[in-house]
């Protein structure tokens, strides 16, 4: 007569199953956090870095034709941002770019992302950073405005990438979550100070980079979320903060 499990000891089987499956699961989910989490940290420091070294600002013109006045006209405007956004696929991802001058016979302005809604422009070769392997540092592709798929890092992809699913951002006792209508973006001067907001196309926010109601200062820890979860109960954050200049893991 062959032996086989009594009840009780199928249903301890399915007990320590379940366990050991949920404790890989969350740990899996730990790691792509924390690698997700990771490559962001690096690329708000790359970002700084860049505005930092960018050599792209023009005080004066250096002819007296249109698209050189107003080149030294928007020196000011070539700051380096990181922009969290969400496609209409629902993937968040990000993206870091400059802003650069118009080079039409005209030169009325520049192109960045506020006088173009909330799509890179077709001068995206001329704005947007690259990794060492030569890619862009966009996880969005294949679409209107943007390159071919086979151009960028689409590790920046959070959501195809590491299944972030929403991001949280908190300041001020305040908290939303990053939609492709409610952005959230980190910009730099080209003295490494961080600020909140890109401005809005005809503003005094376009005109004048350092005007605090357009393009405010970063002054408070802001507190940014990542989870895999609609409730966000897997999650890592991260606060970047002005006052010590860094961005950095926290709870």
């Amino acid at each position: 007569m062959k032996k086989s499990f009594s009840l009780i000891e199928l249903i301890i089987v399915i007990i320590v199953v379940g366990i050991l499956y949920t404790s890989i699961s969350f740990s899996l989910a730990d790691n792509s956090l924390r690698l997700a989490a990771s490559q962001f940290i690096s690329h708000v420091n790359y970002t700084r870095h860049l505005a930092i070294k960018d050599n792209k600002m023009q005080y004066y013109p250096i002819s007296n034709n249109v698209v050189e006045l107003n080149r030294s006209k928007y020196w000011f405007k070539q700051w380096w941002q990181l922009r969290i956004t969400k496609d209409g696929d629902g993937n968040l991802f990000y993206e870091i770019f400059s802003d650069v001058p118009y080079v039409s016979s005209t030169g009325s302005g520049t192109y960045n992302f506020d006088t173009k809604g909330n799509r890179p422009t077709s001068k995206w070769e001329d704005t947007f950073a690259k990794d060492p392997d030569g890619r862009y540092l966009i996880g969005h592709c294949g679409v209107a405005e943007y390159p071919d798929c086979t151009q960028v890092n689409e590790k920046l992809n959070l959501t195809k990438y590491y299944n972030i699913t929403k991001i949280q951002v908190e300041e001020n006792n305040h908290i939303y979550n990053v939609s492709s209508s409610n952005n959230f973006r980190i910009l730099f001067d080209s003295n490494g100070n961080a600020y909140k907001d890109e401005g809005q196309d005809g503003d005094a926010g376009d005109i004048n980079p350092y005007d605090k109601t357009a393009r405010p200062p970063l002054l408070d820890v802001i507190k940014i979320t990542f989870c895999q979860s609609d409730t966000c109960d897997i999650n890592i954050s991260m606060c970047l903060s002005q006052k010590i200049g860094n961005i950095y893991y926290c709870k």
